[in-house]
């Protein structure tokens, strides 16, 4: 729309230019007046259609050409600033989608990034809730096993029966100590079904009452050098009720009552579930 008004004025300005030529030469002619034959004569025609032109007319009529060329010029710079003007406008325009939509994969990309960074901290919250709960479910079942009275097991009763197959077919009699505590119920009824398990199984069981010291928990056991002590070590162990056992090279005797003192092939200490 802009160029079609900047020709139109172009050509405005053109026709009055020629308009302002054509009427320059035809000033001279007097309408009720025509040519007559002497008129028609090439020195007169040279005079009617070519008549001299003054100094001053001519350079008015150049001064008006220059102005309208000028004014024509001017008019199609305008136009050439506005059509540029205008295509950077819509540049402009076009380059704000893609800025936006550029912003836009930006701001999604780092959402996804975002988002990924939440999902493992939630993963590594939830690897260590578990391993939470798995130390708690421990210590639970730690706790429970010891409050719960201790008892021989059908494995430890098996390997007792094992055993007194062993010393009857060997013919050996040997002597367990048996340490207790009176003070702890749950360690003196413990201890006596060891003793029980122990005495049928073939071995004689001495019981003594040995000072207690308050760190010693659970029941310990120390196998000695004496009779029967690898066929004891193997049930002991196979039995599984001792919380510790031991190897002693050494064989001690002990006095029973008012006998004499006797040799002991291995020394059970029962104590309590905890410290005192």
């Amino acid at each position: 729309m802009l160029f079609s008004k900047t020709r139109k004025i172009m050509a405005l300005c053109q026709t009055l230019l020629a308009f302002w030529l054509d009427l320059y030469p035809c000033r001279g002619i007097c309408p009720a007046r025509l040519p007559d034959r002497e008129t028609m004569n090439i020195p007169n025609f040279k005079k009617l259609f070519m008549p001299d032109i003054s100094a001053d007319a001519a350079s008015l009529i150049h001064a008006i050409a220059s102005a309208t060329a000028v004014i024509a010029a001017l008019i199609a710079a305008s136009a050439m600033i506005i059509a540029h003007m205008t295509s950077d406008v819509k540049n402009q325009q076009a380059e704000v989608p893609v800025s936006r939509g550029a912003q836009a994969v930006t701001v999604v990309h780092e959402s996804d990034v975002q988002a990924r960074l939440e999902i493992e901290q939630l993963i590594e919250q939830n690897d260590a809730l578990r391993a939470e709960l798995e130390r708690e479910r421990a210590e639970r079942l730690k706790l429970e096993a010891s409050l719960k009275p201790r008892a021989l097991t059908p494995q430890a009763h098996d390997a007792f029966k094992a055993l007194a197959g062993e010393l009857k077919a060997k013919t050996l009699a040997p002597v367990v100590l048996l340490n207790i505590h009176k003070d702890d119920k749950e360690a003196v009824r413990f201890a006596k079904e060891i003793a029980v398990a122990l005495t049928k199984a073939g071995v004689q069981v001495q019981i003594k009452q040995l000072p207690l010291q308050k760190h010693n928990t659970g029941t310990q056991v120390v196998v000695y050098a004496g009779v029967g002590g690898d066929e004891l070590e193997q049930a002991f162990k196979t039995a599984d009720f001792a919380s510790d056992i031991k190897r002693s090279g050494q064989s001690p005797r002990v006095k029973v009552d008012d006998g004499d003192a006797i040799a002991i092939s291995a020394f059970i200490s029962v104590y309590p579930r905890s410290e005192i």
